[in-house]
Parts: C-alpha cells; structure tokens; sequence
C-alpha cells in the first residue's frame, strides 16, 4: 500500500489513500465490528456501530433533503404521492394533494414524545404531500382491507388492517416504497434499541416490541420481513444511504447488506454475519464473477446552487469506477474516479461505468443542474441583518398574518431567520431581535466559512449554537463549515449585523485544520473519535493525517 505523507501538523490530505477491508458503497471497515456476530448480538454490535447519530435539527431536514431526496429532475421526492412535482419552495399546502409538502415522520413523532434525535433522524423523517401526510395522521403502516381514502392514482391508501395480527386503521404505501419503509423501520429498532421499549404513545405498543431484541410485533415483523424482500434495495436508495452519512454520519446496515435482516431475525439468525463475502441477498458466498455492480451517485442528481461535490461508489469490491464529463460513454479510457469526488461548477451530466477483471457493469447517468447564487461566490464582508435584507415590508414585531421564516442573500451568503419554537420575532430597518426559540441560520454557497462575528446592540443574552459544529465566544462563532445555526437563551438579542470569514485554502491542496471546531472525526473503522492523537481519520469526509 503506497501512502503519501507531508511532515506538517494537522494538515488535510487530499491525495488518495487506500483503505483496507473495503465494504459496500465505501462504507470501508464501518461495520467490522458486527463481523461474525449472529442474532441478538449481532443487532447490538449494529446497534453500538449506527447509535447516536449526529442528526442536524428539525428545520434544518429541509436544507438536508436537497442531498437526501432530489430527484433526477431537480424536484422533492415525494414518498406519498406519484403526483406532485413540488419545487422546494412549495411548502406546507394542506388544501389538497398537489398543494404543499412537508416532513413526515414514518414512525410518528407523537409515539416517542417528539424526542430527539428521532425527531430529526433523517434516516425516517421523510418529504412527502401534506395532505397525504395528514391522511396518514399517526396511523401504523399496513396492508389495506377497506379502502376508506386512496391519494391520486392509488398510490397510497388508508382503511382497514388486513394483516393477521392487527385489527385497526393503517396506511399502506405505494409496492415500490415498501421495502424502503421497512428497511427503516429495521433501522429504528437497531439505532435505538436502548429506546424504542419506551416509546408507548399511541399506537407505538401496537408496532413496537417490548423485547429490545424483537423490535417489533410479530404480526409488524412478518409484514415487513416480506416488504423487504418484494421490494430488494435500488440505487435510490443505495444513494439516499450515501447521503444519509454525510448529513449525520451514521448508516443504514439493512441498505448496505441487503438481506442482513434475516441474520437478526429470520431464518439465518443461527449463522454469523461475515464482514467479507457478502452477496448482496442475505446468502454468504463468495461475489458473483460474473457481474459488477453498478455505480451509485451521492449525492442524488438533481439542482444545487453555485457547485456540488459528487462521491461515486460500488459494491463490487475492488471494481474501479471510470466517468466521462462530455455526454461520451465511460471505459476504462475514460477518467478514473478518485475519493475526492467530482466536484461540478456547472450544469453537467456525469456517466459512470464500473470495471473489474475485464467484465464493465452497466452504465448510469445523472445530471446535476447548477444555478448561481444571488451574487459571487462568497467574500467576506458584513451583511445588515434588517427588513431590507429580508425583503418584508412590516416594522417591528411580526404581524399575525407574517411569516414565520424569512430568507435574505448577499454575495453568495443565505441568512434564515425564523420564528422556531417563539411566539415571536422582530425586524426593522435597523436591526432582528433573537427571543428564545427563534433560529438563525447563516449558510454559504460555496467556500466554508471559518468566522461569524454577531454585531448587537444594548445585548447580553446568550447566543446558542444549534447546529454546524465550532465554538462560541460571545458572539462570535469560529469552525469550518458551510451552514451553522445558531438560538438565543432567552429574550432578546438585537442583531445588526453579521461579518463573515471565508476560508482561504492553499493552491497546492493543502488545509489547515483546527482540531478543537472540526464536527465529524472518524477513524477507519468509521467510529467517531472526540480526541484524535497522530494518525490517519476522516474529517468532515475527508482523510486527514495527523502527525
């Protein structure tokens, strides 16, 4: 194995290094832990592998939904309805289907007391139509007797339970969701296997085991153990899974290993989980020789503003990944993808192929549509937090009738202001008051951010940081990170300003890391370290080599 290394302090590698052990989808050495464990043990080895993750917050989903869930066509994936084709901007609607969407959460919020981080864990918390949403209410999933509501197209449906088992109302999704839902619902019971006994709101005592071996009822278990094999694991999913680490730096281990379930509960939970040789279907045997698996795109094809870094992957271990920029087919004369990823400033369509021992996979395509920001790119500067730079034309508190997020851009930098978990808010042409519950995100299109310097009046409340990794000093946030948000303790904190520090990286490919702001720091086996000493990690997805 041949490493490339700079006698620097804390500095950023950005050449390629060989990881050993690779598992699926790059997931590398991330679930060697569970490595010949069976059953019950080897649901908790998962379990310690995918718990607590770091889930960005419940407003926060809405930014993460552009890497979780865009489709091809730049628009929301909707898990709901097959009718919609929402814009981003098209948010809670609720007249009829086709009106708005929002955030639902698969397993209802109101069975765990809306706690987090199951509030926010993007792994279950999912777009889809409000209406819809609303029809679903906090029913369970099931199989549908009597049609009592069918969305457009009968995509959806709620009635009468017909699964042996349960008697009540259920919501069924579409055939081509159900193996997704079920694989979630696999991942709940894994990544919170030291919670879900307590969740007993609701319906949850109807879903939920009081076994935290069991995970769910058996009438729940036998329904999903079947979705999950009519409907086997796609690249949508493969690459939602992909996107999944990078928003909260956990995985789902039923996408990855498909067919793992039957190693927890099934029919295979006698025999041991192999970390090597896994064929994809719930069988260990060595890998098929004679097909490589497609590549998976992360994150999924779709609109990005001002450029987006795209990571290939393939299950295949060993398959190397060949792309062509120019609409011409991939081979192995084609660039060879490296673990930078690819990293696009204008609308291009990406084909990618996989090759290994003379044998190509299928070619796949996407197409990332790149808009630009209002302005440059990002300088540093001060930006006037008032009613100007929100575009409202209302003076001090919100009106009744106002809304309860506003947006504004300068220079590439988006501030959201919004009204959160408060009763209020306050902007005039001098000034926004933070009260406690409001939020404050500051988010950069491109270039990280590494300074947010809060300039206020007559205040002394304390500024929080919500989400985005770093540190506070008074008011004022150092770290390295393209959004941060950030609430107040109490009332009110009056803003008038916000100077904004970019960071400013070294042509030769070289970055400077502060150890003490960096969020997500993983060693190779993928578990978080809080206390990095010398060696090689991956920092905020990047490999790093600390000397």
């Amino acid at each position: 194995m041949k490493k490339t290394t700079f006698s620097l302090t804390l500095l950023l590698i950005l050449c390629v290094v060989s990881i050993w052990a690779q598992g699926p989808n790059n997931s590398g050495t991330y679930y060697q832990a569970a490595n010949g464990k069976k059953g019950e043990a080897l649901k908790t080895a998962l379990f310690n592998i995918i718990k607590n993750p770091d889930v960005v917050s419940y407003n926060g989903l809405i930014d993460a939904y552009h890497k979780t869930d865009t489709r091809t066509d730049g628009k929301i994936r909707d898990w709901y309805s097959n009718a919609t084709n929402y814009t981003w901007n098209d948010r809670n609607g609720n007249a009829s289907e086709g009106a708005g969407w929002n955030r639902e959460h698969s397993v209802p919020q109101s069975w765990f007391s809306e706690a987090s981080p199951m509030k926010s864990d993007i792994v279950h918390v999912l777009p889809t139509d409000c209406y819809v949403n609303n029809r679903r209410s906090s029913f369970p999933f099931g199989e549908v007797g009597n049609v009592t509501y069918a969305s457009n197209n009968s995509y959806s449906k709620l009635g009468s339970c017909k699964t042996p088992g349960y008697s009540g109302t259920v919501f069924e999704p579409n055939d081509e969701i159900k193996g997704d839902i079920a694989r979630i619902y696999f991942y709940m019971v894994t990544c919170y296997e030291d919670r879900f006994t307590n969740w007993t709101k609701g319906s949850a005592t109807q879903v939920f085991s009081s076994n935290k071996y069991e995970g769910l009822k058996t009438w729940c278990m036998d329904m999903m153990m079947r979705w999950s094999k009519n409907d086997p694991v796609d690249a949508v999913e493969t690459a939602r899974n992909n996107a999944v680490q990078e928003v909260q730096g956990n995985r789902n281990p039923y996408v990855d290993y498909p067919g793992l379930e039957e190693y927890v509960w099934g029919s295979k939970k006698e025999e041991a989980f192999s970390y090597d040789n896994y064929d994809g279907t719930g069988t260990v045997t060595p890998p098929d020789p004679d097909r490589v698996e497609d590549p998976a795109f992360s994150p999924m094809a779709g609109t990005y503003t001002n450029s987006v870094n795209v990571k290939l992957s393939c299950s295949t271990t060993g398959a190397s990944i060949y792309y062509t920029l120019d609409g011409t087919e991939p081979s192995v004369n084609s660039t060879l993808y490296t673990t930078d990823g690819i990293n696009l400033t204008e609308t291009t369509t990406i084909k990618a192929v996989a090759y290994l021992d003379g044998m190509y996979s299928t070619t796949t395509t996407a197409t990332y549509v790149i808009e630009a920001g209002s302005g440059d790119k990002p300088v540093d500067g001060e930006i006037a937090l008032n009613n100007t730079f929100f575009g409202v034309n209302w003076t001090g508190s919100r009106p009744s009738s106002g809304a309860d997020v506003l947006t504004g851009s300068e220079n590439g930098i988006t501030i959201t202001y919004s009204l959160g978990s408060s009763a209020n808010m306050y902007c005039n042409s001098e000034q926004i008051r933070m009260y406690g519950g409001n939020e404050l995100k500051v988010e950069s299109g491109s270039g990280e951010m590494v300074k947010l310097e809060f300039v206020t009046k007559d205040s002394s409340k304390e500024l929080l940081l919500l989400n985005g990794g770093g540190a506070i000093d008074g008011y004022t946030w150092t770290g390295l990170a393209n959004s941060v948000t950030f609430g107040a303790a109490a009332n009110h904190i009056k803003m008038l300003s916000v100077k904004v520090t970019l960071a400013i990286y070294d042509p030769s490919g070289i970055q400077d890391i502060n150890l003490s702001t960096e969020k997500k720091i993983f060693d190779l086996q993928g578990r978080r370290v809080q206390n990095p000493s010398t060696g090689l990690y991956i920092i905020n997805g990047r490999k790093v080599i600390l000397k």
